[in-house]
């Protein structure tokens, strides 16, 4: 949870064009959900969390200031793409408020043989403190995933506008990375280019991000190796929640984070601890039989159509994960339940093939492999794109 953008005052007659701005982000805002909404899919799944707490900030150049916080998040999935909103609340100890808003949409192209996915995301964000520093910024971004089922590549372009208070500025950035997925915990390394305006800068950026138990970690390293206008130097963030009960969190998260031109944020650094609460509430829009349609993975391998899974859940939060995979010699899945370990199933006979684990209730994702071929999204649960332009099936447990 990070600080609001802070710079200093600006003049009264700026304050038409920042309306002006807030419109035109706006208006980014609703083009980019109207774009989601309107594709065909088979499925939706929502699920939102909100986090309570308070906050230490201190931005370079500025004393430390503590400050209360609320931070919504709602996440939109279907087959097709992705739609996020967030937002952060800050209450300063000097009575002083702060508020930022970002809206985000991806839409996948759908899996094909090809070893390649594209990917094509917008989004638009502002953010306000108390009565002068106002940003806003509008992004369109491209991407070509290179998918697969342990470790995946990616190339991406993004134009958009962003503005403070004077005439908006061009930007123009550029990124290229990759992710691994090891037996404990998930890599990734990116190198991204951002020019916005006279300022250039390119950050190199590592994470890791683990979830043994009920315990979720992650912890980024970056630093800026090239700088001209954008400040210089290594960052990092690390953040730790602790699941209680299913649907709520013990958070702590801290860190120093650089000056980011686009969306209007100074380097600073914070500390913060919350409460996060999960409400798992995901709705099927439209269903449909998707044991009649091939499935492919996020490495592009097909499954039979006839593999299935069943989640049977009881009052003791157990749940009984069953599939039906007639001739499958071994039959395994992975899920955010189980560190995305791949867990081997016990076979009952005539095909079907399950396991009883300690599942909390909420929304969860897994895929299952059959005789170690490539990892699939299962026919029976709703399918969604992941984060890494592959597919992942999505289950709930209340």
């Amino acid at each position: 949870m990070r600080g609001p953008a802070s710079s200093a005052p600006v003049a009264p007659d700026v304050a038409p064009r920042l309306a002006t701005g807030a419109r035109r982000a706006s208006g980014a805002c609703v083009t980019a959900a109207w774009l989601l909404v309107g594709v065909p899919a088979g499925a939706a799944q929502v699920t939102g969390t909100v986090d309570l707490g308070v906050s230490t900030v201190r931005y370079d150049g500025f004393l430390p200031s503590g400050a209360a916080a609320v931070t919504p998040a709602l996440r939109w999935d279907r087959p097709a793409g992705t739609l996020t909103a967030t937002g952060t609340y800050l209450r300063f100890e000097s009575g002083h408020r702060s508020l930022q808003g970002l809206l985000t949409g991806s839409l996948f192209t759908p899996p094909t043989p090809r070893p390649w996915r594209g990917e094509l995301a917008v989004s638009a964000g502002a953010s306000r403190y108390i009565d002068f520093a106002s940003f806003w910024h509008t992004l369109a971004e491209a991407r070509l995933h290179v998918p697969g089922a342990e470790r995946s590549a990616w190339i991406s372009a993004a134009v958009g506008r962003t503005s403070y208070g004077a005439a908006p500025r061009p930007v123009v950035a550029a990124g290229i990375g990759t992710w691994v997925r090891l037996p404990r915990l998930t890599l990734k390394l990116a190198v991204n280019h951002s020019q916005v305006g006279d300022t250039t800068y390119t950050d190199l950026e590592s994470s890791a991000r683990a979830a043994p138990g009920s315990v979720a970690l992650e912890a980024t390293l970056g630093t800026r190796v090239w700088s001209r206008g954008g400040g210089r130097g290594v960052f990092g963030e690390a953040s730790a929640a602790i699941w209680v009960g299913g649907r709520t969190a013990l958070v702590l998260s801290g860190g120093r984070y650089a000056t980011d031109a686009i969306s209007g944020t100074i380097a600073g650094r914070y500390l913060t601890a919350a409460v996060r609460l999960r409400t798992s509430a995901p709705r099927r829009l439209i269903t449909r039989d998707l044991s009649t349609i091939p499935h492919r993975g996020a490495d592009g391998g097909s499954a039979l159509p006839a593999v299935r899974i069943e989640v049977h859940a009881d009052s003791r939060g157990l749940a009984r994960l069953v599939v039906r995979a007639p001739g499958a010699a071994r039959v395994e899945l992975a899920g955010d339940f189980t560190d995305w370990q791949p867990l081997a199933l016990a076979s009952r006979g005539d095909g079907v093939w399950e396991s009883v684990l300690q599942i909390p209730s909420g929304l969860h994702r897994v895929n299952v492999r059959i005789d170690g071929a490539g990892w699939v999204a299962p026919a029976g649960i709703t399918r969604a794109a992941d984060e890494y332009g592959g597919e992942v099936g999505i289950f709930v447990l209340p």
